[in-house]
C-alpha cells in the first residue's frame, strides 16, 4: 500500500517529467536518486532527478522553462549545452526542494568501464567534502529508480552495475589501505598530538577515516555512497570491526579538554582501528588469491 509520503514524491514527479524531458536534446533516461531512491529519506531530505543524455538547452532557457510554471520558484541553473559533462537546475516546487542533475550518457558509460578496469579516480569540488570519487557514479546507478528510460539507457547501466567490479574493490582496497595507514604512526602526527595541536590533528583523523571507510565498502562489495548518511549506511555492512561506528563517533568527538592526553588516546584509538581494518582486508586478499590458485 502506497504510504501517503511515497504518493506526494509520485505526484510531485509526475508533474515535472514533461518538464525534464523538454529539457533534453535527443536520446535520455530519467531517474529518482539520492535518499529517496537509498530508502534513506528524513524530512530534511531534497528530491535528487536524474537526466543522463547527450545534449541539453542552456542554462537560461531551462531557467524560462522552470520560471513559466507558477508552483516553482528559486531557480539556479549551471552548465550548458555542447559542452555537457555535469549541470543541474535546482528549485523549489511547492515548497519542495528539487535538484536536477544532468550526466552526458558517454561521460557515465565511461566511468561505467574505468570502474570495471579497477581504475580509480577523486575529483576534489567544493560540493562534496572528501572529493567526488568516479566510483560514486555506479553507486548512483546501483540505487537510481527509473522513471522514463524509452532509450533503456538506464537498464543497460544497471545490469553493468548489478555485481561489484573484482578490480575496483582491489583497487579501492589497495589505494586507500595505503593512505589510511600514512598517518597513525608518522613523525608529524605524534609531535603535533604532544605539542596539543587540535586543528592539525583533527584534519589527520579525519582522512585516515575516510580512508578505513573506502576499504570497509570495498571489503563488503557495496559501492561507497557518497559523504552523506555513512552511519547508515555502515550499520548494514557485515564485514567491518566490532563497534565500528560507534568507535568513529568518539574519534571524531574527542571531548571538550582537547589536549596531549586526549589526542594521544585518539592516536592510539586510530592506530587500533587501522590495523583492524587492515587484518580484514588482508584476509580478504588471502581468500581472494586462494580462489584465484
Amino acid at each position: 500500500m502506497q504510504t501517503q509520503e511515497n504518493h506526494h514524491l509520485t505526484t510531485i514527479i509526475d508533474a515535472l517529467l514533461p518538464l525534464l524531458r523538454a529539457f533534453c536534446r535527443g536520446e535520455y533516461g530519467i531517474a529518482l536518486g539520492g535518499a529517496h531512491a537509498k530508502g534513506v529519506d528524513d524530512a530534511e531530505s531534497d528530491i535528487d532527478l536524474y537526466v543522463f543524455t547527450r545534449d541539453i538547452l542552456p542554462a537560461e532557457a531551462r531557467q524560462q522553462r522552470c520560471a513559466a510554471i507558477p508552483a516553482i520558484t528559486g531557480i539556479t541553473s549551471w552548465g550548458n549545452a555542447g559542452a555537457l559533462v555535469q549541470a543541474g537546475t535546482d528549485f523549489y516546487y511547492n515548497g519542495v526542494k528539487i535538484e536536477v542533475w544532468f550526466r552526458h550518457i558517454d561521460y557515465i558509460s565511461g566511468i561505467i568501464a574505468e570502474c570495471q578496469r579497477g581504475i580509480v579516480k577523486q575529483e576534489l569540488v567544493t560540493w562534496t567534502v572528501m572529493g567526488f570519487y568516479n566510483h560514486c557514479a555506479l553507486s548512483d546507478l546501483h540505487y537510481m529508480h527509473p522513471l522514463d528510460d524509452p532509450f533503456d539507457v538506464l537498464a543497460h547501466w544497471q545490469t553493468a552495475v548489478h555485481h561489484y567490479p573484482p578490480q575496483l574493490r582491489r583497487a579501492i582496497i589497495d589505494r586507500h589501505m595505503h593512505a589510511a595507514q600514512f598517518w597513525p604512526n608518522n613523525f608529524h602526527y605524534k609531535s603535533a598530538v604532544e605539542r596539543g595541536d587540535s586543528i592539525y590533528t583533527c584534519g589527520i583523523v579525519q582522512q585516515v577515516i575516510h580512508n578505513l571507510i573506502q576499504v570497509i565498502f570495498a571489503l563488503n562489495e557495496a559501492y561507497f555512497p557518497g559523504d552523506k548518511k555513512l552511519n547508515i549506511a555502515l550499520n548494514h555492512l557485515s564485514t567491518k570491526p566490532e563497534r565500528c561506528v560507534e568507535r568513529i563517533h568518539n574519534l571524531l568527538y574527542p571531548g571538550a579538554d582537547v589536549g596531549p592526553p586526549q589526542l594521544r588516546h585518539q592516536r592510539q584509538t586510530l592506530v587500533a582501528l587501522t590495523d583492524e581494518v587492515a587484518a580484514l582486508a588482508t584476509a580478504i586478499g588471502d581468500t581472494t588469491q586462494s580462489e584465484v590458485n
